[in-house]
């Protein structure tokens, strides 16, 4: 729901200076065509938005177990804008999307020689769109096309079971009877693509429940190519569905031989019942030997404002390197192979509340080395605004 200015006022006194003159960059960019042609856009279309998501997390690891306070980043806490306006005259609309994260102890950072972790602000999307009758076109930071193709879920409870589920606990280390070992965040992704980047993309308008898109750019040398295709629609009968499937090519150096190509997909079913079925598939491959999987499969029951879902994930071959206690670098897994079996709960008694419960099991299975499994749960609540 739109919000005022004042409430923009409110959190923007509070971003780092370099952050509030992008921020105001955007918008006025945005805002100029209005004021350039008021009589046929008299006027903008602003909605802010946000949330906080905030967590106990408990984590039973090899080198014991520990609690901590956390932002939840299956959905971390952030707050962002979008301001647009129609120009009637050409069929067009035009605008501009800001959005900050600001992370007080990241869910996928804290360990036991860390748990208080400072907040910053970083920036997730900072572009400009025009959309039309022709679809959409967007440059600047943000999603690329592929960014969240393998997160499909119409269970409910994708804020408690989020198909990369290492962003939970993902600091924590695996460690075998020597005391080491790789952390969590190495050693299983959903590998969804490259998330947000600096790139120009193209979404097609929508062909009955088809939509496409396209996109190029780069983050940081590393040129980016991505394609994907989403399709949702309804069944009389038979419930929802909803599924995406996507392609990515990355230069991994400047010479272009270990480029790193990645294909996954999702589709998710929700039942009239409330019974639904979610299923992830990804694959990333390079020039120089890595071709790591990622699967998981989940079910659940969704009725009224509760959600229920149980999921088993597996990331194979990801080979990640050991570390010791201290962090140094001390070797390689060889043909890892990590399961993971959860349950989720979320109660949504209002719309904009979300409590919700999660636990998961992480275990390591390689050929070199016998790792004690990770078990964490979490139990927290989303605020929207």
């Amino acid at each position: 729901m739109p919000r005022k200015c004042p409430v923009f006022h409110n959190w923007r006194i509070r971003m780092k200076k370099q952050k509030l003159a992008l921020c105001i960059a955007v918008a006025g960019l945005a805002s100029a065509p209005a004021f350039a042609q008021e009589a046929e856009a008299p006027g903008l279309n602003v909605d802010f938005y946000g949330h906080i998501n905030m967590a106990i997390m408990h984590a039973d690891t090899g080198e014991g177990s520990e609690q901590y306070i956390v932002d939840n980043d299956y959905a971390s806490s952030r707050v962002g804008a979008r301001v647009s306006t129609d120009l009637k005259d050409i069929d067009l609309k035009v605008g501009a999307h800001v959005e900050f994260e600001y992370q007080h102890n990241p869910s996928n950072l804290v360990t036991p020689d860390d748990r208080s972790i400072k907040g910053e602000w970083s920036e997730r999307h900072v572009n400009l769109f025009a959309a039309g009758r022709y679809g959409k076109i967007s440059i600047g930071q943000g999603s690329g096309a592929g960014d969240g193709v393998t997160e499909s879920d119409l269970s409910g409870t994708k804020v408690a079971s989020f198909p990369d589920l290492a962003l939970v606990g993902g600091a924590l280390r695996f460690v075998d009877g020597s005391n080491i070992g790789p952390t969590l965040f190495t050693s299983v992704r959903s590998q969804d693509f490259e998330a947000r980047y600096d790139r120009l993309r193209y979404d097609t308008p929508a062909f009955g429940p088809v939509k496409f898109a396209l996109s190029q750019g780069y983050k940081e040398d590393q040129d980016i190519t991505e394609v994907a295709a989403t399709y949702n629609t309804e069944v009389d009968g038979l419930g929802r569905l909803s599924a995406a499937i996507g392609y990515s090519t990355k230069d991994e150096n400047d010479a272009g031989k270990r480029d790193l190509d990645t294909v996954g997909g999702s589709v998710s079913w929700l039942h009239d019942s409330g019974m639904n079925l979610t299923a992830v598939y990804s694959n990333a491959e390079n020039d120089s030997g890595r071709d790591s999987d990622f699967n998981m499969l989940k079910g659940g029951y969704r009725t009224g404002k509760h959600s229920f879902t149980v999921h088993r994930a597996e990331g194979k071959d990801f080979n990640p390197a050991t570390v010791d206690a201290g962090g140094a670098t001390v070797g390689a897994v060889e043909g890892s192979d990590v399961e993971i079996y959860g349950v989720a709960y979320v109660y949504q008694p209002v719309k904009r509340l979300d409590v919700f419960f999660a636990y998961n099991n992480f275990a390591l299975d390689a050929d070199n080395g016998d790792y004690d499994d990770v078990n964490i749960a979490m139990i927290g609540s989303r605020l929207k605004f």
